[in-house]
This record gives C-alpha cells, structure tokens and sequence, in this order.
C-alpha cells in the first residue's frame, strides 16, 4: 500500500477523491507541518442540482485539519466548479468540509466536542492553535443553522424567568419548556419587549403559542402583562418558590424589628427561614425557646410553617379551605410584615390558585439561570450578548449539534 493510498484511507475519502501528494514541510517555530494535496480522478462529473455536470474550472482551497500525531496538518486542493444547464457556476460540495469554511469536518467536530465538555472558546483556540474567534465561528454557525432548521415542537408548560447578561443593569429574559427542559426563546432587557422577542424565537421555529396551557414566572409586573396580552389562553402561574421567598422576608422583618427591640436574636436568621423539620435537635430547641422569647416572632414562624402545609394539598376545594383559614389567622395576629403578605396573596389569588391546577414551578428556569451564568464565568463574559445568546442555545437549547455529514 502507498502512502497515498494510506492518507486517502485515514481521511475516509472515497472515490472520486484520494490523496495525490504529501509533504512535511518547514513551519512556525521550527516545527514540522503536514500538508495533503487532494485531487479528483480525471474526467469526472459531479452531481450539482440533480445534474450531472463536467468540470468548468478549479479554485485553489486549503483547509486545517486535526493533527496527524504531534503534526499540524493542512489538506489543499483545486475545488472543481461547475456550468448547470441554466449556466450558473457552482462549486462542487467537498465530502471533507463545509462551503466556506477553512477547517474540515473532523476539526469542527473537535472543536464542538471540547465546547460541550465546558471549555471556553479562548482555551479551545489555545489548544487547537486558532483564535479564540474561529473557536466561536465554528460554534456559532453550527448553533445558527441548528436554528434555522430544526423546527421546534409546541411547548405546553412555559417558564419565564430573568438572567443578568453583565454586570450592571444589562438582562436577558429566557422563555423555556418545562416538559422538555430547554431553553426555547431569548429576548435583552426584562420588560414586555424582551418577552415579545423571545417569543418570537419560538414561533420563528414554527411552534404555535396558542398551544402553551400555562406559563409558570415571579410575580414581575412586566411578565404579567406579557402572558395576559401574547398568551391569553394560557393560565399564569406563580411560581410557589417566589412566593415561599416573600413569605420568609416577611418572617425576616420581623426578626429584625424584634432584634432591635430586645437582645438574643444575634446570629439566628437562617434558624427562621430554613424549614423547621430540616433543623438538627439542637437548633430545634433554640428556635421553640426563643419563640416563647418572642411571641411575635414566634406567631410569624408559625404561620411560616403552617403555610408549607397549603402547597401539600391536591383537592382545590381543600386548598381554597386551607388558604382562608390560613389567610385569617396571618390577619388576626396583628403583625405588619405578615398582613402586608396577605395583600400580595390577594392581589394574585388567581396565578396562585393555577399553580394548583398545573402543578409546576420555576425550578427549572432557576436551574437554567444558574446554568447560564456558569457558561458566562467559563468565558469570563462575552464581547456582546449576541454571543452570549448563542452559547446559551449551544448548551441549553436542546438543539441536535452533530455536524452535517456528507
């Protein structure tokens, strides 16, 4: 066997294609670069269009491919183009890499494979010997044409959740499928706009809005009257997370007004807001004496805890029950923080009562968020949040990466 015929075999080429020449040739730093010529056998015609074309002309191409042992590699060749019937000149599709691209399949792949296990695009261009913005380019197109033609199921179960893009003041919202735990549309800012938009994405991707049942998010005012005004059909429901966290702030200005009324509460915050049962025996102890210490703090945390047992219940009738009597004690005891709570209850009784019907929460969209702002701190930020976008899609976006075979 040639060495030709070996590089041609190693290259997974098939005919008409093989590997003509091969030279190791003098490179940066002294170091020894591999270069393949590749050519086709004479006379041949391509299939462009459905036809069976000759050769017009050939376009010089050089490409970078993976190592071959500790040695760079590049492939070259003179890319035939066509004259199609109706006279147009097509260059001829390369079974090796994609049209306009300066690296071949393989060496995309790895680049792909390296980004999915976590490294940053700088460590990617450090490793293979490229840029940091090629790293990104191969990513990016890939992400883009995901994109552009994968269409996207309807999403049934929406969350809708806010995610710091840098610092400051600078936000992405993320609209995400709960059933399928991925990210499905992203929008900058945090107001109506930025959900708009990243709706959009999602019906840009053919999936219908009018198929959303209901759209799980915080109470923001701007989420709100985007789910009222582009998703009407759709329940909003409270995320009963956000709601647990209003709860325990208000448990916490009542610590803190205590506090500053008598001593003994130094270092006991955390003791009132974790879940009693979840304590050990020691700080069980501390919490039941110091409730006796202090009743208003006390009468607070047992609303606290007596709340958890509202979101046990499956039978909407018993959960209307329970959140009346639940309701009128907060009110009889007569503690600010706590009546204030009762308002906010109130004004969103319907979203509330809807995490009931459809039993779902944010938890998801808060997993995504934490995911999201690791991918930001691998890659110490982005240069600007279209970048940013396109990382989130690459990793969270539940998109099929494999490159395109030829």
């Amino acid at each position: 066997m040639t060495e030709s015929s070996l590089f041609t075999m190693a290259l997974g080429l098939q005919s008409p294609w093989f590997v003509k020449n091969i030279e190791l040739k003098e490179g940066l730093n002294s170091e020894k670069e591999l270069h393949l010529t590749i050519s086709h056998e004479p006379r041949v015609k391509f299939e462009v269009e459905g036809e069976n074309c000759s050769v017009y002309d050939h376009v010089d191409r050089t490409w970078k491919h993976l190592n071959f042992f500790q040695h760079v590699c590049y492939l070259h060749a003179k890319v035939p183009r066509v004259k199609t019937s109706n006279g147009n000149v097509l260059t001829v599709d390369l079974p090796w890499a994609q049209s306009g691209s300066s690296f071949t399949l393989l060496f995309e792949a790895l680049v792909v494979v390296l980004a999915k296990s976590g490294m940053s695009m700088l460590a990617i261009g450090n490793y293979l010997n490229i840029s940091d913005k090629s790293a990104f380019n191969i990513v990016s197109n890939l992400v883009n044409h995901s994109l552009a033609t994968q269409p996207l199921e309807d999403c049934a179960m929406l969350s809708i959740d806010e995610t710091s893009c840098k610092k400051g003041h600078d936000y992405l919202t993320v609209l995400s499928d709960i059933d399928e735990q991925k990210v499905v549309g992203i929008g900058f800012g945090k107001d109506v706009s930025a959900a708009n938009m990243a709706l959009g994405e999602l019906t840009f991707r053919d999936a219908n809005p009018k198929a959303a049942k209901a759209i799980c998010m915080d109470m923001s005012p701007s989420f709100v009257s985007f789910a009222k005004t582009s998703l009407p059909q759709a329940d909003i429901v409270f995320d009963k997370f956000h709601i647990h966290a209003l709860l325990n702030k208000a448990v916490d200005e009542v610590r803190k007004k205590e506090h500053k009324e008598k001593e003994g509460l130094k270092n006991t915050k955390f003791l009132w807001l974790k879940n009693f049962n979840n304590l050990n025996s020691t700080a069980q102890e501390k919490v039941s004496y110091l409730k006796l210490c202090f009743p208003k703090l006390g009468e607070a945390h047992r609303l606290k805890e007596l709340f958890k047992e509202v979101w046990n219940e499956k039978k909407p009738v018993q959960v209307a029950k329970h959140m009346a009597a639940w309701i009128e004690m907060a009110v009889d005891s007569n503690i600010a923080p706590m009546i204030e709570f009762v308002k906010m209850l109130e004004r969103h009784m319907k979203g509330i009562e809807a995490y009931f019907k459809h039993i779902v929460t944010n938890g998801l969209a808060e997993s995504l968020n934490a995911r999201i702002q690791e991918i930001k701190r691998t890659a110490k930020g982005y240069r600007n949040k279209y970048n940013f976008k396109t990382m989130i899609y690459f990793h969270l976006g539940g998109l099929d990466l494999n490159l395109p075979t030829k």
